[in-house]
C-alpha cells in the first residue's frame, strides 16, 4: 500500500454527510433514511473535529481536492460554517449541498469565501416547488437564502430534480437559476429507491417529458452559455443522447476515479450517497484498505447480461444506468437501473391515453 503518509488512490473527491436529519419532505428523495432518520444529535454523529480528522485520514490514502458536505439537510448543523472553514483551512475545497432555506447573513458571514452552494429548485412555479419539496413556503425561503450568497459574491450551483411533475417547467427554472446567479446546473433526473419505487409512475417522466426537459436544458445551456451536466445517468436506450451537444452526460464512476465515496453522519462508508451498503467504518479503518477490498470491489463489478448484448457505442460507460439504484429496488448491483424500465412504461401509459382521449 506504500508509506503511510503517502497518497495511492486516485480519488479527488468524497461527500460528507453530516446529518440525515431534514425539514423538508421531498417527494422523490432517495436517502434509504427517509422514513428512519438519525436526529440531529443522534449518537456517534461526527463532531466538527472528528469530521476534520476522518477527511485528513482519507487524504494520507488519496489526494482528494474537494469536500461534499450534504446530508440530510447539512445546514441544520449550526457549526456547518466552521466545519466547512476547517476544511478550506486544509486547502480543500468545499461544497454544500442544501435546499438553501436555512442562509442567513449571519451564518453566511462565517462560510469560508471559497465556499460553493449547491442549492436545490425544482421549479420556477412557487406552488409546484413546495409541493415537490414537501414544505410550505420552501421556495420563498430558498429564493431569500440565494439571493443572500449572491449578494456575498459566493459561487452557485443550481440542482434540478426533474420528476413527472417537473419536466414541462425546466426552462423557466434555469433561467431563475441563472438570474440567481447560478455559474452552473445540474439536471437530475429522479434517481428511485426502495421507498419511492411504488411511486414510480407518478414520479419518472415518460420519454417524451424526459426528451422536453432535455431539450430545454440543451437550448438554455446554448443560449446562455452555462455548464449543464446530467449528472444522473440517463441510458442510451431511454433516448438518444446525440441531439444534445450542449450537454455534458455523466455516468457512474463505478468505482473508479471520478467516484464520490460517501461518509455518512457516523463516520461509515458507503459505495456513493444513493447507496446503503456499508463497506467499513473510517473511525477505525484505513480508507485505502476499504476500497480496495474485495468486496468494495465486488459491488461495482456485476453488469446485466442484457447490458452486455448491448451495441450502443455509450454501453461500456453506461453499463445500465445507476448501480446504486438497481440494488436499492432491485437487490443487485447487476440489474438494469429501474428508471430505465419506469420511463419506458410512462411513456407507454402516456401514448395509451392520447390515443384515447383522440377517440373520444
Amino acid at each position: 500500500m506504500g508509506r503511510p503518509d503517502e497518497p495511492v488512490l486516485p480519488f479527488a473527491q468524497v461527500v460528507v454527510e453530516v446529518t440525515q436529519a431534514c425539514h423538508h419532505h421531498c417527494l422523490h428523495c432517495y436517502n434509504f433514511w427517509r422514513a428512519d432518520r438519525a436526529p440531529l444529535t443522534a449518537p456517534g454523529t461526527l463532531s466538527r473535529a472528528e469530521i476534520r480528522a476522518v477527511v485528513g485520514r482519507i487524504r494520507r490514502d488519496t489526494p482528494l481536492r474537494q469536500v461534499a458536505l450534504s446530508g440530510g439537510e447539512p445546514l441544520l448543523r449550526p457549526d456547518l460554517p466552521e466545519i466547512a472553514g476547517d476544511l478550506a483551512a486544509d486547502g480543500l475545497g468545499v461544497v454544500v449541498i442544501t435546499n438553501g432555506t436555512l442562509l442567513t447573513d449571519e451564518r453566511l458571514g462565517r462560510f469560508p469565501a471559497g465556499t460553493i452552494f449547491e442549492f436545490t429548485l425544482f421549479s420556477a412555479d412557487p406552488g409546484l416547488h413546495d409541493r415537490i419539496a414537501g414544505r410550505p413556503g420552501a421556495f420563498r425561503r430558498t429564493i431569500r437564502g440565494i439571493e443572500r450568497a449572491g449578494r456575498r459574491h459566493f459561487r452557485l450551483a443550481l440542482a434540478c430534480v426533474v420528476t413527472r411533475l417537473n419536466a414541462h417547467d425546466v426552462w423557466r427554472t434555469i433561467e431563475l437559476g441563472i438570474a440567481l446567479r447560478a455559474e452552473e446546473v445540474l439536471f437530475n433526473r429522479i434517481n428511485l429507491s426502495r421507498a419511492t419505487l411504488a411511486s414510480a409512475g407518478e414520479l419518472v417522466p415518460s420519454v417524451g417529458q424526459l426528451r422536453q426537459a432535455l431539450e430545454a436544458a440543451e437550448e438554455a445551456a446554448r443560449r446562455y452559455g452555462v455548464a449543464v451536466a446530467v449528472a444522473v445517468p440517463i441510458p442510451p436506450c431511454v433516448l438518444p443522447l446525440d441531439r444534445y451537444p450542449h450537454l455534458h452526460f455523466g455516468w457512474c464512476p463505478r468505482g473508479g476515479p471520478e467516484a464520490y465515496y460517501t461518509v455518512g453522519y457516523d463516520g461509515r462508508l458507503r459505495p456513493c450517497n444513493h447507496s446503503s451498503v456499508i463497506l467499513g467504518d473510517l473511525r477505525t479503518e484505513r480508507f485505502a484498505d476499504i476500497v480496495t477490498r474485495e468486496a468494495t470491489r465486488a459491488f461495482w463489478r456485476p453488469v446485466s447480461p442484457i447490458c452486455r448484448a448491448c451495441t450502443d457505442p455509450l454501453r461500456d460507460v453506461c453499463r445500465g444506468g445507476c448501480p446504486a439504484a438497481s440494488d436499492e429496488c432491485l437487490g443487485s448491483p447487476g440489474l438494469v437501473d429501474p428508471f430505465v424500465e419506469t420511463c419506458r412504461r410512462s411513456e407507454e401509459a402516456r401514448r395509451r391515453q392520447t390515443a384515447d382521449c383522440a377517440g373520444r
